[in-house]
């Protein structure tokens, strides 16, 4: 049974009993995709806007904790064979398969779900409809997208198969939309299990995995947005992962009366933001294209103004040099033409903008895509140029061993 939309009362009010803290003068606004945090009265610099204690997260800890309560011990060990996602996935999903009124006591996140976008306002690749995605057929979006998806369905089949030899009506109720609906969320919502330390930091590890913050995660992303990320441990607590330990975040700018409070989730390509999270930003400066030639196990992200094309060229020039030790002005004209001629195919294959009035594209899907091509069309423009620049850098190589090269004009 789905749960009603939380009121921001309700939720303000589970979140304060089980410790957590928004600051009082931010109000949170309820909108059609979730909510927002805006200032009833003007924020200093340096404030603390709000804090999540570390038992309040939705991570592997709790969801397990969960599950074998719900399950039974027995269960512990096929569990444990479970990815993060589907941990905490079920998790989630299992708040949405009894009537609200008889949720179990051990699924204590009901209030925070029932305040996150309804499923038909969620808008990642694996939300569109099929014209949808057609519209990115020829980008890496596409190709990650359809990969997502089989992995996904996959680890959910698995799960409801699990989920079946314990209880049936369970089962029936644990649908691939829920299971979408909570990955989803994880995805838009999730942080670096890397902040859950005395030295909490947004870059990953190998080993780190996706957690959810309550009450954290209310904040919208403006790149660049100055703030701080700070744990504070109660006096004498020695354990790295101590559950009455908070998570802040602190906002470094002032914010005037009526604006919003942001958030700042790093600096992420477009690719990023509309896979994980569901849009884009205009001209974004961090947006990249991952270029690899066949055969090899080099990947290699290339942004604005060509920034990182360099392993890119040297791979190639290795490769076609017969003596890489010494490579010639011969083997960089080679390596110039092998490069630009991988990235006009590249450039061939983008999609067309469609129409604005195409009935098949949702105005928000088409503006992640307009956004999407324009860095990709930018990048690779930048490396038409730098490559053409390598081969012209050759000629002048070429002549100042006398040799004057002639090309045609095709």
């Amino acid at each position: 049974m789905e749960p009603t939309v939380s009121s921001t009362a309700e939720l303000r009010q589970w979140f304060t009993t089980y410790g957590g803290f928004i600051h009082p003068s931010v109000s949170l606004s309820q909108g059609k995709f979730g909510l927002s945090a805006i200032a009833q009265d003007t924020i200093d610099a340096d404030t603390t806007i709000v804090s999540c204690p570390f038992s309040l997260a939705i991570d592997v800890e709790c969801s397990l904790h969960a599950l074998t309560a719900l399950f039974g011990e027995p269960t512990l060990l096929g569990l444990r064979s479970w990815s993060e996602r589907q941990l905490i996935c079920t998790y989630i999903c299992l708040h949405w398969i009894f009537p609200e009124s008889q949720t179990p006591d051990v699924l204590r996140h009901l209030p925070y779900l029932k305040s996150l976008p309804p499923a038909d306002t969620l808008l990642t690749p694996l939300q569109f409809t099929p014209s949808e995605l057609e519209a990115f057929r020829g980008t890496n979006i596409y190709g990650a997208t359809r990969d997502r998806q089989e992995s996904w369905n996959a680890e959910w089949n698995k799960c409801q198969t699990f989920i079946h030899a314990i209880d049936p009506d369970w089962a029936e109720r644990y649908t691939w939309d829920k299971y979408l609906r909570a990955s989803t969320y994880l995805s838009t919502r999730a942080f670096p299990s890397t902040l859950l330390s005395r030295s909490p930091t947004l870059q990953t590890t190998p080993s780190t995995y996706p957690f959810m913050l309550p009450g954290v995660d209310i904040l919208n992303h403006s790149r660049g947005q100055p703030v701080s990320w700070c744990t504070s441990y109660p006096e004498g607590s020695t354990e790295e992962r101590d559950g009455s330990a908070t998570i802040s975040i602190i906002s470094h700018t002032t914010t005037p009366v009526g604006e919003e409070v942001f958030n700042n989730y790093g600096l992420k390509a477009n690719d990023e933001l509309i896979l994980g999270y569901g849009f884009s930003l205009p001209q974004n400066p961090d947006d990249k294209i991952t270029l690899q030639l066949g055969g090899s196990p080099h990947k290699w992200a290339i942004g604005r103004l060509a920034s990182g094309a360099e392993g890119l060229w040297n791979e190639v020039r290795q490769l076609v040099a017969e003596t890489p030790e010494e490579i010639g002005y011969e083997d960089d004209l080679e390596a110039a033409q092998l490069l630009l001629e991988m990235v006009q195919k590249k450039y061939d294959v983008l999609p067309d903008l469609l129409d604005e009035n195409a009935a098949a594209i949702r105005p928000a899907v088409r503006l992640m895509l307009k956004h999407y091509l324009e860095g990709q069309r930018d990048i690779l423009n930048s490396l038409k140029i730098h490559f053409k620049e390598r081969q012209e850098a050759a000629v002048a190589a070429a002549k100042d061993e006398g040799i004057e090269l002639v090309f045609d004009d095709e």
